[in-house]
């Protein structure tokens, strides 16, 4: 799909997906038991609750952004242009 984002102007940033789902989207603290199942993210830190799927979708969305703002280089693989 990156292709289809070039194409169109639109930047991509690749970030490294460890441990989103671990991570809370809200103080950040890391922990294996903040997933006690596979629907609920639940915080040992701060007791926020969050669905499983969001939770790590704003810890995504957060690393890009810092991605973005810092300049920082991409990890990913150059694309070939397409004529």
């Amino acid at each position: 799909m990156a292709y289809k984002a070039k194409r169109s102007g639109v930047p991509v940033v690749y970030i490294n997906p460890a441990y989103t789902s671990q991570e809370c989207s809200r103080c950040h603290h890391t922990e294996r038991r903040n997933r006690p199942s596979q629907a609920v993210s639940t915080c040992r830190a701060c007791g926020f609750v969050e669905h499983a799927d969001l939770n790590p979708s704003h810890n995504i969305a957060a690393r890009g952004w810092m991605a973005w703002v810092r300049g920082g280089e991409s990890q990913a693989p150059a694309l070939a242009l397409i004529a």
